[in-house]
């Protein structure tokens, strides 16, 4: 149990890290996120639609199942994903200058890495469910460990 003398430090303390009070800051702590637009899910143009769909029949092929076409889809959209954030990090490495020490920079193409593996999670993830065995998918006494 907290001592009253810790639930004050606490409530203290709870004051300094409850975020921006600001207009300002609450402004520029929303668009923390959006740096580089890639926490943002892929645009679903036409463009987008078209390449997904020939990328999922590509990968099923005749046949399929609504379920396989539709992990066929997540694995598309997540593969076009791992793309767009590839060519941001090759704009950013263009644009690098090794001579010039710029930290803020270093973080940007840091930051891409991590979405770079939560697209690369959802590819993997697809793809088990699209290759997975139809014993594994109904859970029923066939399962296979």
């Amino acid at each position: 149990m907290a001592t009253e003398k810790q639930i004050a430090a606490n409530r203290a303390n709870a004051k300094w890290s409850t975020g921006p009070k600001s207009a300002i800051g609450k402004m520029v702590s929303s668009r923390n996120a959006y740096r580089h637009g890639l926490s943002c899910p892929l645009s679903l143009g036409p463009d987008s639609s078209t390449k997904i769909e020939a990328i999922a029949q590509t990968v099923t092929g005749d046949g399929a199942g609504e379920e396989q076409l539709v992990s066929a889809a997540e694995f598309a959209r997540a593969q076009l994903e791992l793309l767009r954030i590839r060519s941001t990090r090759a704009e950013l490495m263009a644009k690098f200058e090794l001579s010039y020490n710029n930290t803020q920079e270093l973080r940007r193409m840091v930051a891409l890495d991590r979405y770079e593996r939560y697209s690369l999670t959802k590819r993997r993830r697809a793809s088990h469910k699209l290759y997975a065995p139809t014993s594994r998918r109904g859970g029923g006494a066939g399962t296979m460990e």
